[in-house]
């Protein structure tokens, strides 16, 4: 039983990443990088979050023109395969500085974490522009850092949903007051309904399905015959919340991590494998 339960860890956390699609995860993090992180859209307010003291060298270095195109250029040599860990490593410094501005906190702080422990993956074997030596039996390493690239997904929904669980929250009212309160709110909750068209959906209902859904988005992906129906809810949950509330292209980073559930990256631990 103990040796059974020690081959499932085994393989839990050291089964070999296919490196097609580790590339493939790759070029769409870099992308997703380059929006979130370096695109005009994704300027906020250019306000510090957290320390207001570092407005001036937000302003003077880390927003100027030359910084962002740096950064985007190691964006690029990175989405490309050029070296990816040390480039990957060397972007995650650069864009550090920047997961605190105002309205972008939240998804740029999980791509981070998603590029940091993706830099771990040896994803430049496939699709890359240096010249590859590894033949069609090759792997990208053990699967661990997509683990917690995956894990990182189950914590952001299960954060939200536990948070989400009061009395207050489950009734509507925060709802209700935040519609009114926060800028980043497309619609007015305040009479206790959500109009879709024609339709007027009570807002305790809204509260508690999302609710509700977030509990099983964080558990959902774990099973192989329930990931692709927690994806399409998923997916049809942050198209709802974009016609409803702005949260700093938060839902597009929380939709491209799927990826790391629905993209086959693990191959079969080999047996004699040296997981040490």
């Amino acid at each position: 039983m103990i040796d059974k339960y020690k081959s499932h860890i085994n393989e839990f956390l050291f089964a070999s990443v296919n490196p097609f699609y580790a590339a493939l995860f790759r070029i769409g993090l870099a992308l997703m990088i380059a929006v979130v992180f370096l695109s005009p859209h994704a300027k906020g307010g250019f306000a510090v979050v957290y320390i207001h003291a570092l407005d001036s060298p937000y302003q003077d270095f880390f927003l100027t023109k030359p910084y962002l195109i740096i950064s985007l250029l190691i964006t690029i040599l990175f989405g490309a395969g050029v070296n990816s860990r040390l480039f990957g490593l060397i972007l995650a410094l650069l864009l550090f500085p920047l997961i605190f501005i105002l309205g972008f906190h939240v998804s740029r702080q999980i791509l981070l974490f998603t590029l940091i422990a993706f830099s771990l993956v040896q994803s430049d074997t496939r699709l890359s522009l240096k010249k590859n030596t590894f033949n069609l039996t090759s792997d990208s390493g053990p699967i661990w850092p997509i683990r917690l690239i995956q894990i990182q997904i189950s914590v952001l929904y299960g954060i939200n949903a536990i948070a989400k669980t009061t009395p207050e929250y489950l009734s509507g009212k925060v709802l209700e007051g935040m519609s009114v309160i926060s800028p980043n709110f497309l619609v007015n909750l305040s009479d206790g309904y959500l109009h879709v068209g024609f339709l007027a959906i009570p807002v305790f209902i809204v509260a508690s399905s999302s609710t509700l859904i977030e509990y099983i988005l964080s558990i959902g992906f774990w099973f192989r015959r329930t990931r692709i129906p927690t994806a399409i809810l998923g997916v049809t949950l942050h198209v709802v919340l974009m016609k409803i509330v702005k949260i700093g292209l938060l839902d597009w980073a929380a939709m491209f991590l799927y990826l790391a559930f629905l993209l086959p990256f693990e191959r079969p631990l080999k047996i004699g494998t040296n997981t040490s």
